[in-house]
């Protein structure tokens, strides 16, 4: 990953924290290892328990940022969540995964962030 890509992921990731924050989010904790990845933020809402991936872009040509999560990509996000959910104990709770995207401008401040709510279902 290029210097640019790191700077614009980190600037996003900075924003969503601010913007979940702001919509009653409360952060558990950012950049969760599981042995098959990384979880880039997970938090809690209403007692449910909130995987969060970000996706951050600078260039609009490829079109939005949330765009970038493939079906590939949706399946890993899942089986990290629910590696985190049984390395805790919290198989049987309540969960989902949201995506924020987040779109920068070259000077990375935001242009745009939105949320989609339970964008990504287990479908094993």
């Amino acid at each position: 990953m290029g210097r640019g890509n790191r700077m614009a992921g980190r600037a996003g990731e900075l924003a969503a924290i601010r913007f979940l924050k702001d919509n009653g989010y409360r952060i558990l904790e950012t950049n969760a290892r599981t042995p098959f990845g990384e979880i880039d933020m997970v938090a809690e809402k209403k007692g449910v328990t909130i995987f969060v991936e970000v996706k951050a872009r600078i260039t609009s040509s490829l079109g939005p940022p949330y765009l970038s999560i493939t079906k590939i990509k949706e399946r890993h996000i899942v089986k990290n969540a629910l590696c985190y959910l049984k390395r805790r104990g919290l198989v049987e709770s309540c969960w989902r995964i949201d995506i924020v995207s987040v779109k920068l401008n070259y000077e990375y401040r935001v242009e745009s962030i939105e949320l989609f709510e339970n964008a990504i279902e287990d479908n094993n």
